[in-house]
């Protein structure tokens, strides 16, 4: 579904405000609720509420236009509604490249590039996923074919450093220096 467990989100915001990049790749938008409050936590809690006033660039990719609402076209920078496989990225680099819940849509092989593309264009790739094999069982959802789910993953498959995991659910965090 083009959302995630809540439990991340709060470990999510910590890590972006601590990090405070300059330049975000939202792979996966989904209902845009990141792409949201990265705005919020790194601009509008600045003062920063205008557009035009915004010195932070959020840039987003969706495979799901149906997903694409109001909300998206304001907060992100640049909005691509494209396979992250094969689309061109809005920028060369980023700080950080954000993959929430997006993974285990990717069959196997398949995935693995799709994480390596995302480390390509960044200094940090934070990745957020569903942490048991009984995610597999996410088929077609409500018509939308991308939100089945293809394979399992884990933080020692995914890499980098684990900074939450649960039964449902981990974050990992890949420094791509």
């Amino acid at each position: 579904m083009p959302s995630s467990d809540p439990i991340t989100i709060p470990k999510v915001i910590d890590i972006i405000m601590e990090l405070q990049p300059t330049m975000i790749l939202e792979v996966g938008c989904g209902n845009g609720r990141y792409g949201f409050l990265f705005r919020e936590c790194l601009d509008w809690n600045y003062g920063r509420l205008e557009k035009k006033d915004w010195c932070r660039i959020i840039d987003g990719i969706e495979i799901d236009e149906s997903y694409i609402n109001p909300v998206h076209r304001y907060v992100y920078d640049t909005l691509i509604v494209d396979d992250w496989l094969t689309c061109k990225v809005p920028n060369d680099y980023y700080d950080v490249t954000f993959m929430g819940d997006v993974l285990e849509h990717w069959e196997e092989g398949q995935w693995q590039k799709a994480l390596e593309k995302a480390k390509d264009y960044s200094r940090v790739t934070i990745v957020v996923a569903p942490n048991w094999a009984g995610s597999l069982a996410q088929k077609e959802w409500y018509g939308h074919k991308y939100e089945e789910h293809k394979t399992v993953l884990s933080p020692q498959r995914v890499g980098g450093k684990c900074l939450f995991a649960n039964p449902k659910a981990f974050l990992c965090m890949i420094n791509n220096y």
